[in-house]
């Protein structure tokens, strides 16, 4: 069973504003360390 707000963390999302069309691609990501919003992390399942 996957938690779609684990998987939603861990998917950067596309960000058209610096994109440079046919040289570059941006994509916007967002890392949280603690907290209950905290990013999983493969090494760390227990949490943070």
């Amino acid at each position: 069973m996957t938690d779609q707000r684990s998987v939603d963390q861990l998917v950067a999302a596309l960000d058209l504003n610096p994109t440079v069309p046919l040289d570059a691609i941006a994509y916007k990501f967002d890392i949280v360390l603690r907290g209950h919003r905290s990013t999983f992390f493969e090494n760390r399942p227990e949490g943070n």
